[in-house]
């Protein structure tokens, strides 16, 4: 007697890749926060150009459609992102002084408010350090940038005026205290150093020694 042939087993399908988490009912401003945040954790990893727009919405859990509702392209975004964080960093960073404070007084509350920010918001600090100068940034973005200039510009000013700081372009002075804070997050990132107030302190006093008078 003949055997009936067996019938092949039929093939499973292979499994879907994995969705992206949706998050229904999510507010228009909430969505807007997600991609901000996936965005600014990709673009401080691979840069600009090295991400992708589906990449940001996989890690914000929404459609890529759901990115160009908020942001037309993805140089809005990295923009949008920039002026954001600036102005966080102005907050932090650029109050005044006091009006009694001398320059090298000055000088370490501007410096202190840097650390701070690199303390609390280190990636933020990467991001800003790595794109600032960018032809991407539109004019309002490099306008938010500016401020920072012109503050070094009249902190140099005043202090060759009053005798205690030596006649530096300021952004001289812009590039060793941006140039230091970018080394101290990146040992501290890579467990070399701890950025605390010690270490912070004495940073503050190197740069001081090379601008002074």
């Amino acid at each position: 007697m003949s055997r009936t042939p067996s019938r092949a087993k039929p093939r499973r399908a292979a499994a879907a890749a994995p969705k992206p988490a949706r998050h229904e009912g999510a507010s228009i401003g909430e969505v807007r926060t997600r991609i901000l945040d996936a965005a600014l954790k990709l673009f401080e990893d691979k840069g600009f150009d090295g991400t992708a727009v589906p990449e940001i919405a996989r890690r914000a859990g929404i459609a890529t459609g759901s990115i160009y509702r908020h942001f037309p392209s993805k140089d809005a975004l990295v923009n949008a992102l920039y002026r954001e964080w600036k102005l966080r960093y102005s907050e932090t960073v650029l109050t005044p002084p006091p009006e009694s404070a001398t320059p090298r007084e000055v000088f370490g509350h501007y410096w202190r408010g840097m650390a701070a920010f690199a303390q609390r918001h280190p990636i933020a600090a990467r991001f800003l350090d790595l794109h600032h100068h960018r032809a991407y940034l539109d004019k309002e973005s490099k306008t938010a940038e500016r401020k920072t200039h012109d503050l070094a510009a009249q902190f140099v000013a005043q202090g060759v005026a009053a005798g205690v700081v030596r006649p530096i372009d300021p952004m001289l002075l812009v590039a060793l205290m941006t140039g230091a804070m970018r080394g101290l997050i990146q040992f501290a990132g890579d467990g070399e150093l701890v950025l605390d107030q010690a270490t912070t302190a004495a940073a503050e006093d190197c740069i001081w020694n090379a601008i002074k008078a």
